[in-house]
């Protein structure tokens, strides 16, 4: 069975059958469940050994760090004493399962017990802990925000649907849904089972499903090289004041970033042009970084020249 979109609303080709009731607004809201976990890590994430929330946005800020702050600042507008912010990683994916408090909000990191149960049953398995009108919202954790979570969680619930799906401006999924529990009941809870091709088409004939559409471009993802160095290039751009460059065929020369972590050393004279040097890393005298990653480990030699790199310690680099 196909899906065709009308006004912003999915349905199903065929007649459908009567949809059950909607959660109205965020009142039902009972956790936010950000998805970390990979099937294949890009080169990035195995050569630094990192989860995606793991790395830095600044000297000493991360990915993780910008979505505490957005949940944050969630939670007080919704006046919430206890949000629960459920982040499930994937096995071996450098950060360890904990449960932390920050004010108004609970962050546990949970390792996904299956590798195979794709995205639609993860989210059946996590649902069934919580009552059939209660919501969840539902976001990929690798990527930075550029609006606001709490804007982008108001304007899901408008739609008073089943399932609210997030686009941005030329259609583009944003990786971020409002669900109600229930919605989600009849997902097999055994194999796996995929959220856009196989559990979404089926969803569609019994709930309202629809697609929330945002005028601007609300987050990047972070997960590759070139799609982390260019969300910090939008991050530290609108940090300044600065206009982002559109078009394949922008020049821009200027550098917008580089950032050292603790623990990485760089020499005085090395030049970093919207790179990254992480903790263990090393860059020598002269070196010039251009859009690239030096991860733990690893060497620029001096002199040496590294563009559109991931510089892994299994791969030292020599003048």
């Amino acid at each position: 069975m196909t899906l065709r979109i009308v006004d912003q609303e999915v349905w199903p080709t065929r007649a459908r059958a009567a949809a059950r009731p909607c959660s109205h607004g965020l009142g039902d809201l009972r956790a936010v469940v950000l998805l970390a976990g990979a099937v294949r890590p890009s080169r990035l994430i195995k050569a630094s050994g990192r989860s995606v929330l793991d790395l830095p946005v600044g000297a000493s800020r991360t990915v993780l760090d910008c979505w505490r702050e957005q949940l944050l600042t969630l939670a007080e507008t919704l006046q919430i004493d206890h949000l629960p912010v459920r982040v499930m990683v994937s096995q071996g994916c450098g950060l360890e399962a904990k449960t932390e408090r920050y004010g108004r909000i609970e962050l546990t990191i949970e390792q996904d017990p299956s590798s195979f149960r794709g995205t639609a049953g993860l989210l059946s398995d996590v649902a069934r802990g919580y009552d059939d009108n209660e919501q969840l919202l539902i976001s990929h954790a690798g990527q930075l925000l550029f609006e606001p979570l709490t804007k982008l969680a108001f304007g899901l619930a408008e739609p008073k649907a089943d399932i609210a799906l997030a686009a941005e401006s030329q259609g583009a999924p944003s990786g971020m849904m409002l669900l109600r529990c229930g919605a989600v009941r009849g997902i097999n809870s055994v194999g796996f089972v995929d959220f856009n091709e196989q559990a979404l088409p089926e969803l569609a004939k019994d709930h309202t499903i629809k697609v929330r559409t945002f005028g601007s471009a609300t987050s990047r993802s972070a997960r590759t090289l070139a799609g982390y160095i260019g969300a910090l290039r939008a991050y530290h751009r609108r940090a300044a004041g600065r206009q982002e460059a559109l078009g394949p065929f922008t020049e821009d020369w200027r550098p917008t970033f580089g950032i050292v972590e603790s623990g990485g050393r760089v020499a005085g004279d090395a030049v970093l042009h919207d790179s990254v040097v992480l903790r263990g890393a090393r860059v020598e005298a002269g070196a010039v970084l251009v859009r690239s990653v030096v991860c733990p480990g690893a060497v620029v030699a001096a002199g040496q020249r590294v563009v559109d790199q991931v510089v892994a310690s299994d791969r030292p680099m020599k003048p």
